[in-house]
């Protein structure tokens, strides 16, 4: 194996392997919310006028109570996820950095990986 390849395959291992960032993961709350939610309600249930949310934290709050009604189980940080993922789909409120700080943008790649892309072989 050439040592540029060794290098690229260790750092990805390494990546790959460390803890995520915080905030809270929409893509991993859309995946949640569509096997846990979606088959008792369709998107109309979000869009109505007259919503029950209010702001972000009572999307938090109802998620975390349908949650616990349909015995889902969701940890605080699934909780925050499928939270994270209605906001940014549906409501657009404000929500704490220390939530979606990487949330309502699309994934960045691990640092680092696009270089060793990019990089001449």
């Amino acid at each position: 194996m050439r040592p540029a390849l060794a290098a690229a395959t260790l750092l990805a291992a390494a990546l790959l392997a460390a803890p995520a960032a915080a905030g809270a993961d929409a893509v991993r709350g859309r995946v949640l919310y569509e096997s846990g939610c979606v088959d008792c309600h369709a998107e109309s249930v979000h869009g109505r006028a007259h919503r029950e949310a209010k702001d972000f934290e009572s999307v938090r709050a109802w998620v975390r109570r349908w949650g616990a009604n349909l015995g889902l189980k969701w940890t605080p940080a699934e909780v925050d996820d499928v939270a994270a993922y209605l906001n940014q789909r549906y409501y657009h409120f404000a929500c704490p950095p220390a939530v979606c700080s990487t949330t309502g943008a699309a994934p960045s790649p691990a640092p680092g990986l696009a270089a060793l892309r990019d990089a001449p072989r």
